[in-house]
């Protein structure tokens, strides 16, 4: 049987793996696309790419909202990776893992509005 502490490690895993997803999905519909490794991507592609992201989403041709929810959606990002990190060396805490897990629910929900702020004709 699964405890917790495991079952928990893998749903955060599962979700660092969506919004990573969601950021290569979005990222590649920007103004000026931004193209993230695809595949496979783990631990420190992902912080690379991620923090890539966050320190050029100023600068993107797209009103301050949505700049400013693309470079929010990366710092969470970064600081969610942060968290599991910790988790994984160290005692588990479930209210790290908690935080974890509603930090990557922010950011998948700066992805989707930014997903439909794209697909629209603004």
């Amino acid at each position: 049987m699964t405890d917790l502490p495991d079952e928990t490690t893998r749903l955060i895993e599962d979700r660092i793996g969506e919004a990573y997803a969601g950021f290569a999905m979005v990222c590649s519909c920007l103004p000026v696309p931004i193209e993230l490794p695809t595949g496979l991507v783990m631990g420190d592609s992902i912080v690379a790419a991620i923090q890539r992201v966050s320190e050029i989403a100023m600068d993107q041709p797209m009103p301050d909202q949505q700049c400013s929810e693309l470079y929010g959606a990366a710092v969470l990002m970064l600081g969610a990776v942060d968290l599991y990190g910790v988790l994984q060396n160290n005692p588990f805490r479930g209210s790290r893992a908690a935080a974890a897990l509603a930090i990557l629910a922010l950011v998948r929900g700066s992805l989707v509005d930014l997903a439909e702020w794209l697909g629209s004709d603004h």
